[in-house]
């Protein structure tokens, strides 16, 4: 694992610790670290996985996130293990 890939997903925590809602400094962070990333990426797995993120990410801090409870946490989930495929992911495999 890229040592600075393990960085950033750290941060992406942190910052996915702070919503859901309306939060536009957390927001700019957050894709600043996933665009780092993506610039670093070496093969296309990482790369639409941190495109999903993107999305989800809008999402996560939208000031129309007005999910219920259970699907706020859903919601947190799923960015999370995408974060964890990421990690996993990142380094190509060797055929």
């Amino acid at each position: 694992m890229n040592p600075e890939v393990e960085r950033l997903c750290d941060e992406l925590h942190q910052y996915i610790d702070l919503g859901p809602g309306e939060n536009p400094a957390a927001m700019r962070a957050a894709l600043s670290a996933v665009r780092i990333m993506r610039a670093s990426a070496s093969w296309d797995y990482p790369i639409g996985l941190l495109i999903e993120v993107e999305v989800q990410l809008a999402r996560w801090f939208s000031s129309e996130n007005t999910a219920a409870p259970d699907q706020v946490h859903d919601h947190r989930e799923n960015l999370l293990a995408h974060l964890a495929r990421i990690e996993d992911a990142w380094d190509r495999p060797s055929a």
